[in-house]
């Protein structure tokens, strides 16, 4: 994985992320929500699922960059 293509991987995971978290937050203030959920606690799980998703694939591609970057040498 080349160096600007790692750089777009995680910008554009960035971007999705964020999408998401703002759908999210979206829905839930506009009553579409599963059951009864508590709003608060909606966005709340939203948000954090945003940055497990950001978190988790941000470290798989700089695990599979630096595997990469290590075998140039």
């Amino acid at each position: 994985m080349s160096d600007r293509t790692f750089e777009l991987s995680l910008s554009s995971l960035a971007v999705l992320a964020l999408l998401l978290i703002a759908a999210g937050i979206v829905l839930a203030a506009t009553g579409l929500r599963l059951a009864n959920t508590n709003m608060p606690l909606l966005i709340f799980l939203t948000i954090l699922t945003g940055l497990v998703v950001l978190l988790l694939g941000g470290g798989a591609l700089l695990y599979y960059w630096g595997k990469n970057y290590m075998s140039r040498g």
